[in-house]
């Protein structure tokens, strides 16, 4: 089944309503079999030209009345082109999505500031699985942020080689020598090309004072890039926890980083970190179970705590107050917030 990604265009098709309560009448003594029930009828063929059907449930509407659709592979937020009538799809409505096509195998250009995708790292470690599986889950371990306690030190270690241009020192010389090896040298030079890009990426400013660093994520079962964006905040941004230990201004930084997670759907991290406070903020689309926050935030305090700094995480729900820095046409870029 495809991976759909945010922007994707999907149809949904009503395959059933929820049950309407009805007012007790009287039943004749002897009555026909009643018709089947629409929750009971299978789902129609896909409609042509579509790769699969994907069935879903309506859970409710955002606070600007997007749908959400509840998937065995996650969450959906229809970005519908004109706004609902108000109970079309009522909670519990079953639909069916249909999902488009997988695209043609074709060699796409590494973009290192809109793309979600890297080729030449997952042909790299395809490669290396293929000849020691072992070894190059424990270099996938090593090297890739995923969602664990490592994760920041992933994540500053890639950023650290990006600045300097260098994918063979970030990918490990045993890894490299064993593409050589096997006759894919191409892959270890792509991966250098790429990490140009991505350093030069990172060195321009974007709108808002914004810096962006793409970053390769592993959720377990895919690898795909996720972008951690970087600035100093203005002054009123910061009270008087961000000064130094002289009592003038520290300066303090500002991060984003988007993900997409296949139960949680999407969600933003927005971190404000000083010299002895971190606050961090977490937005998803739909609100997360209480005993979910609570185990966060557990493991936010003990993490600060630990780096003898203090702070705090919260949580929104909705689509209001997510930011922004979005691609625009002709290779500019927007900020919206």
């Amino acid at each position: 089944m495809p991976l759909l990604k945010a922007g994707t265009p999907v149809e949904i098709r009503v395959v059933a309503l929820p049950p309407q309560p009805q007012t007790a009448q009287p039943q004749p003594v002897s009555t026909p079999a009643p018709p089947q029930s629409p929750l009971q009828s299978p789902p129609q063929s896909p409609p042509p030209g579509s790769a699969a059907t994907l069935p879903a449930t309506v859970a409710g509407t955002t606070n600007t009345g997007q749908p959400i659709l509840t998937t065995d592979n996650g969450v959906l937020v229809l970005n519908t082109r004109a706004p609902l009538p108000p109970g079309s799809l009522p909670p519990g409505t079953r639909v069916a999505v249909s999902l488009p096509a997988p695209p043609p195998a074709a060699d796409q250009p590494f973009d290192a500031l809109r793309g979600r995708d890297w080729p030449a790292l997952q042909d790299a470690l395809e490669v290396l699985a293929r000849t020691d599986p072992a070894g190059a889950r424990t270099l996938a371990n090593g090297i890739l942020p995923q969602v664990n306690p490592r994760l920041a030190a992933t994540i500053l270690a890639f950023a650290g080689h990006v600045k300097n241009g260098d994918a063979r020192s970030w990918l490990g010389e045993p890894a490299a020598q064993a593409l050589e090896s096997l006759g894919r040298r191409d892959l270890v030079e792509k991966l250098g090309e790429d990490f140009k890009q991505l350093a030069q990426q990172a060195s321009e400013t974007l709108p808002g004072d914004w810096r962006a660093y793409s970053i390769p994520f592993s959720d377990g079962t895919e690898l795909s890039r996720i972008n951690l964006y970087v600035r100093h905040p203005d002054a009123d941004e910061v009270d008087e926890d961000g000064e130094d230990a002289a009592g003038g201004s520290a300066r303090a930084n500002r991060f984003l980083i988007d993900l997409t997670l296949s139960r949680l759907g999407e969600l933003q991290l927005d971190g404000l970190v000083r010299p002895r406070r971190f606050d961090l903020i977490l937005r998803t689309h739909l609100p997360l179970p209480p005993d979910m926050r609570r185990e966060i935030g557990r493991i936010f305090h003990d993490s600060v705590e630990s780096l003898g700094m203090t702070g705090g995480v919260s949580f929104q729900a909705g689509t209001q107050g997510w930011v922004a820095v979005q691609p625009g046409c002709a290779g500019s870029v927007g900020f919206s917030a």
